[in-house]
């Protein structure tokens, strides 16, 4: 398959996304996600577990966090000179590599074996995003940003619960690491096979005429990678405080909110996606905005678990609609000589979501208490929208996208 020209993608916009390939990639992405969600509930616990403290987890997460962020555009740039699904398949040695060091029972193993880790998952994330900008069709990217990041969301629902159950019996800990290997794995002759398929897709040096990029940094996807920060951000106070939120309210079985926001998530992300290709990638953020902000004001005002619920549904149909016409916007925006510097720019706003929103919504419960903290939440989405309304003349038109 050779990277796609804008020509190439439009004639290739009818065209079923059920390919060989966007399902190799799914799959091998998919897989990499179930080794990072059977880790996340299980190393704070570990840590204890050694006699390490709360503040060590914390330590052994930013091992994770920090390289995974830090390469990004470095692995970005390989991607476009090299072959983006092989950084992908390199990703998930990487994963497994690092997991595998959790076996030897030492702390330290955990601070190593998070930044190898850290290095996989900018693989994984870097290079399952270029594939995607590379193969999705230009009229349907944002249908196919649908379903590749609703495959890699269902990781979030199934493999947290299995790696609880896991640690539960006589394996414990170990088990959990074996298990959490084996995954990723699981997913490498997937790549690999994605990778053979797409030797021919590796970036050619641009020819007289043709724009060149330079730099790490794709400044081209900026505006993408703003409007999904602005739901990124809010995520952490919604999705990591929301329990101690119901509890000050005196709300049980706040575990219904995770079920129902994670299956929603799921199921109409493709839809949702689908429909930003139709009605253009301004409506579609702008309506995903709306929705957030409409559950965020619910969840403000919620006296009982009934609209919690509600507000949880419409901050999960916004966030859908957000990640996927953002993913679909960076691919329009992008560089086709430099989509792998462009989806690794784009992909760092996830983990500066995770990161800063979670400081953010801390900072904002201690100061102005866990209410005042969603009242944040609702200015960061109003600042989305305003970024959103900006840049409005800007936006690709429907069936457009270039």
């Amino acid at each position: 398959m050779k990277v796609p020209r804008e020509s190439e993608n439009d004639a290739g916009a009818e065209a079923s996304l059920a390919t060989k390939p966007f399902v190799l990639l799914c799959l091998a992405t998919f897989l990499g996600y179930a080794n990072q969600w059977m880790l996340t509930p299980i190393i704070p616990l570990y840590v204890h577990d050694m006699g390490g403290s709360a503040f060590v987890a914390g330590l052994a997460l930013l091992a994770f966090a920090v390289p995974s962020f830090t390469v990004r555009p470095l692995v970005g740039h390989i991607a476009d000179r090299w072959n983006a699904a092989g950084v992908l398949a390199v990703g998930l040695v990487l994963l497994a590599t690092g997991t595998a060091l959790f076996l030897i029972p030492l702390l330290s193993m955990l601070f190593i074996g998070g930044v190898v880790r850290g290095l996989g998952w900018a693989g994984v994330n870097t290079g399952g995003y270029t594939v995607l900008a590379l193969a999705a069709p230009a009229k349907r990217r944002g249908e196919a940003a649908g379903y590749y990041t609703s495959a890699n969301t269902s990781a979030s629902i199934a493999f947290p619960a299995l790696a609880l159950w896991v640690i539960s019996g006589p394996g414990g800990f170990q088990a959990v690491f074996v298990l959490s290997t084996l995954f990723a794995l699981l997913g490498l002759p997937v790549a690999l096979s994605l990778a053979r398929g797409r030797r021919e897709a590796r970036a050619a040096a641009p020819s007289a005429g043709e724009p060149h990029s330079t730099g790490l940094i794709e400044r081209g996807v900026l505006l993408a990678t703003g409007l999904n920060l602005c739901s990124s951000l809010v995520m952490p106070s919604v999705m990591a405080f929301l329990p101690l939120y119901a509890r000050s309210l005196g709300i049980d079985n706040i575990g219904l909110f995770y079920v129902l926001a994670g299956a929603t998530s799921i199921v109409v992300r493709p839809v949702l996606g689908k429909q930003s290709d139709s009605i253009g990638r301004g409506p579609a953020i702008a309506i995903g905005l709306g929705s957030q902000l409409i559950g965020l004001t619910l969840i403000i005002i919620a006296r009982d678990i009934q609209l919690i619920l509600v507000g949880g549904f419409f901050v999960a149909i916004g966030m859908a609609m957000i990640s996927s016409t953002t993913t679909a916007l960076a691919m329009d925006l992008a560089n086709p000589r430099a989509r792998g510097r462009a989806m690794a720019t784009f992909s760092v706003s996830f983990q500066i979501g995770a990161g800063a929103g979670a400081l953010i919504s801390g900072a904002l419960a201690d100061l102005v208490g866990l209410r005042g903290m969603y009242v944040g939440s609702v200015v960061i989405t109003i600042a989305g929208l305003a970024i959103l309304a900006g840049a409005w003349k800007s936006l690709p038109r429907p069936h457009k996208a270039a």
